[in-house]
């Protein structure tokens, strides 16, 4: 059977190799002088040691950036500084993330605070902080105007403000033994939304874009955040992301869309026992606790109905999606629908 996304995969994966080169020449170039624990670290951290690009990261920010610039008209080079710089930005954010969770793996391997140790993962972090505005204002082509770096640099200041925001709703989610799926919601558009607007919005920048068009984007992107979130949480406890064994979302405590929606939806003495065991630490979780909420959220549907309301926010975005510009709407209407449909 053919598939009728091909044409868009083989876009995707030109553009993804087209930029794994661009941050590997950027990594060399900032480790010109390597100090030991920071350099091979950074490129530990951002997995461009791993040759294997399935087990690299999805790379889906800085391919949605390219994708856009280009679908607008824009040359690739001049949107390889923000490509970069939501790549490092991104990157930054997992070191710390994993650190703050308790992750201790991370694309099948070591997180970086296992291998480097926590006060090195600090730094380690902080350094991809660091360049994620330094790629904005150092690299890249004299036709990225000052004016369109400066739109840049403001976008992802907004980015990285939201992205705090709705981390520390995140962690405040888990010191309580409530959570409703609105305030849910409110975490993931804080955490996510923005930062999956911010590489559409930068590629539309760079190419000129009046402010209708940017709007758009981001008042869709409050529905994609929710939706790439919550596939994550699925993915978590049906396929597992690289972290570590399926499940472990629940190992953390994390207060996902499965947990709001069956909070909502069973008794209280199940609520209760659900918030126990997320609140077990991690080292005391066994299998047979993972094993008693997943049975809990088998009983309540909550895995259909993350599902069906991921197609719901899916139908909203093609809604705003289909004001944009032809060439724009048809590669990430068709992305989008690939996104939903995931199953890693």
């Amino acid at each position: 059977m053919t598939d009728t996304h091909q044409p868009l995969k083989d876009r995707i994966e030109t553009l993804a190799a087209r930029f794994e080169d661009e941050l590997r020449a950027y990594v060399a170039a900032s480790s010109a002088e390597p100090v030991a624990n920071l350099h091979e670290a950074m490129t530990y951290a951002l997995g461009t040691d791993i040759e294997n690009p399935a087990l690299r990261g999805k790379r889906i920010r800085p391919v949605l950036c390219l994708l856009t610039a280009e679908s607008l008209g824009a040359p690739l080079e001049a949107a390889m500084p923000f490509a970069l710089s939501i790549e490092l930005m991104h990157n930054f954010a997992l070191v710390h993330d994993d650190m703050e969770d308790g992750d201790i793996m991370r694309r099948g391997r070591d997180a970086a605070w296992v291998k480097y140790g926590p006060a090195h993962a600090i730094n380690i972090g902080d350094y991809l902080l660091v360049h994620t505005t330094r790629a904005l204002t150092d690299w890249g082509p004299s036709s990225l105007s000052v004016a369109s770096r400066f739109e840049l640099l403001k976008l992802i200041a907004s980015a990285l403000d939201h992205t705090h925001v709705g981390q520390a709703l995140d962690m405040n989610a888990r010191q309580s033994r409530s959570i409703t799926i609105e305030d849910y919601l409110r975490i993931v558009r804080e955490k996510t939304g923005y930062y999956l607007a911010a590489p559409i919005q930068g590629g539309a920048i760079v190419a000129g874009a009046d402010s209708g068009l940017l709007d758009g984007i981001g008042r869709m992107a409050q529905f994609l955040g929710p939706m790439f979130q919550i596939i994550d949480d699925i993915i978590d406890l049906t396929q597992g992301k690289g972290r570590e064994a399926i499940g472990s979302d629940i190992r953390e405590g994390k207060r996902s869309y499965l947990v709001a929606y069956t909070a909502e939806k069973c008794s209280r003495d199940e609520a209760k026992r659900l918030f126990e065991i997320l609140d077990t630490p991690r080292a005391e979780t066994t299998q047979e606790m993972i094993e008693e909420v997943t049975a809990l959220f088998d009983r309540y549907s909550s895995i259909e109905a993350g599902r069906a309301y991921c197609n719901d926010l899916y139908a909203e975005s093609t809604k705003i999606l289909s004001a944009f510009p032809p060439a724009l709407a048809a590669p990430l209407g068709e992305l989008f629908e690939m996104l939903v449909h995931r199953s890693h």
